[in-house]
């Protein structure tokens, strides 16, 4: 038989386990609602980077970071590229092309776009590109998170390099130059480029916005069980 102050313990056990499982699950969801907003604010900064006239040479570019279009006078170093590996284009695999673009005012990585990879990956894609004076246009942008790596960015010595998700510093020492905390997207109406279907990295805002309507969902459920819970005690204790 339960005794009513061993009710009482667990009622209040119960209460707390809800509380708890609430404040959990609605933070979460909270979280992922402020990343979605945050995703939505950067999108909109992209697009309105991507239509505005460019800034002239990196010096153009702020200390902060950001996107902004700019215009850059140089050339291409097609002897020391980088194969960012494991991207994906409606379905296929393959690989973004960073290419160092040599300015007045610096160095800077161009991502010139996707290109596929085939079936063997031992015989990587031909992205040659001539070292001719040119103009380009681009938006700067964060480099891609870093995420799993899978090979030693510092790996075998023939160009170009396959790496998946390098980071800002292990660019820097593989291309032996002080790059920027940013890449330029090349300009989709730039020649020597591959697809460019530019967004900024990361899940769309509606997958946060989904991700918070199921730990909303939760934190309804646990204050569900608790009442059902609840209920149910109650009806045991009437019937003694």
């Amino acid at each position: 038989m339960i005794t009513p102050p061993a009710r009482r313990r667990s009622g209040i056990r119960n209460i707390l386990l809800m509380c708890l499982g609430v404040a959990v699950f609605g933070s979460l969801g909270n979280w992922q609602m402020s990343r979605s907003a945050e995703r939505r604010a950067e999108i909109e900064a992209f697009d309105k980077a991507r239509s505005a006239a460019p800034a002239e040479g990196l010096g153009a570019m702020s200390p902060q970071g950001g996107y902004l279009r700019v215009a850059l006078s140089g050339r291409y170093d097609g002897e020391r590229q980088i194969l960012m590996d494991n991207m994906t284009h409606e379905g296929q695999r393959g690989y973004h092309v960073l290419t160092p673009f040599h300015t007045s005012g610096g160095v800077v990585l161009v991502n010139r776009g996707f290109i596929p990879g085939g079936m063997d990956r031992a015989l990587l894609p031909d992205v040659s590109v001539d070292g001719a004076q040119r103009r380009v246009t681009g938006v700067a942008a964060p480099y891609f998170r870093a995420g799993l790596q899978l090979e030693d960015p510092g790996a075998g010595d023939s160009w170009p390099r396959r790496i998946t998700y390098p980071a800002a510093g292990q660019l820097r020492a593989l291309i032996d130059e002080r790059l920027p905390t940013y890449q330029i997207l090349l300009g989709s109406g730039e020649t020597d480029g591959y697809t460019r279907a530019w967004q900024p990295y990361g899940m769309p805002p509606e997958r946060h916005l989904a991700y918070a309507v199921q730990w909303y969902g939760l934190a309804a459920a646990a204050m569900g069980i608790w009442l059902a819970a609840t209920i149910a005690r109650r009806r045991t204790s009437n019937e003694n």
